[in-house]
């Protein structure tokens, strides 16, 4: 029977919330590019709040971060949703 590292789940969350920065800069970039491109306010506007994502699990993906982890949650849940609904916004205006 193996002993149970501890170090290993904080690792496994550091390293889900790297992805999670690095699919939210993915979206925030073609965001910013889309909205550039035919200058929708609305989906320039979603991809700050999605910039807003990246920095919040960048913070996150610290081994010690400031700020206790339910509020970093729900800072990348606010984010995410403001900045789907503006997104929505910026595609429904141009159809």
């Amino acid at each position: 029977m193996t002993s149970r590292d501890p170090g290993l789940q904080p690792e496994r969350t550091a390293l889900a919330w790297q992805r999670t920065a690095m699919s939210a800069l993915a979206t925030a970039l073609l965001l910013l590019h889309a909205g550039l491109s035919v200058h929708a306010t609305p989906l320039t506007a979603a991809a700050v709040l999605a910039m807003g994502v990246v920095l919040v699990a960048v913070l996150a993906s610290r081994p010690r971060a400031a700020c206790p982890p339910r509020l970093l949650l729900c800072a990348a849940a606010l984010c995410t949703i403001l900045s789907g609904l503006l997104a929505n916004a910026g595609l429904l205006a141009d159809a």
